[in-house]
């Protein structure tokens, strides 16, 4: 924990919410960010973004940068998820990464890592990649944009990426 505080940053994460999930198709039609939370993370490629980077394909130019972050469990647990009520960090949940000023979706949580140190598990690794909007709301819910959060709140308040 000490380690990520040092020289880990804060990231903010926003939990999906839900609005009209379709149990048949695993989907839902509207997804929601209504809140955000402060978590620090650590950084584990620090050789820049991974994945198939930029190309040009058939339909486009297509972004296709990779993050892999680590976050402590109890930090996870004080910061987000008595908040969110979430037991661990979720697929499908956005990281807003403020060095860069990009928003990546968490594509994976490795929560059963092969050693356990000391025991128990005590970090969570999360795969990212670049968000790609498509039609998800993001309402905040504060609209003070001289607050230290500012910027974050000023990309997402009521409005769409």
């Amino acid at each position: 924990i000490e380690a990520i505080k040092i020289h880990g940053i804060e990231v903010f994460y926003l939990p999906k919410t839900y609005g009209d999930y379709d149990h048949l198709y695993g989907e839902d039609d509207l997804a929601t960010f209504r809140e955000f939370h402060e978590c620090e993370m650590y950084i584990n490629t620090v050789d820049g973004f991974g994945g198939e980077q930029d190309f040009l394909g058939k339909f486009g130019l297509e972004v296709r940068d990779q993050l892999t972050m680590s976050v402590a469990r109890f930090s996870f647990t004080n910061n987000v998820g008595q908040a969110a009520n979430l037991p661990r960090p979720r697929e499908g949940d956005l990281l807003y990464f403020p060095l860069t000023g990009g928003i990546f979706q968490i594509n994976f949580v490795e929560h059963e890592p092969v050693f356990y140190q000391m025991g128990a598990l005590q970090f969570y690794e999360l795969r990212c990649e670049k968000f790609e909007y498509a039609g998800e709301r993001f309402d905040t819910g504060v609209v003070n944009t001289t607050h230290r959060r500012g910027h974050l709140l000023h990309i997402l308040e009521g409005r769409t990426i």
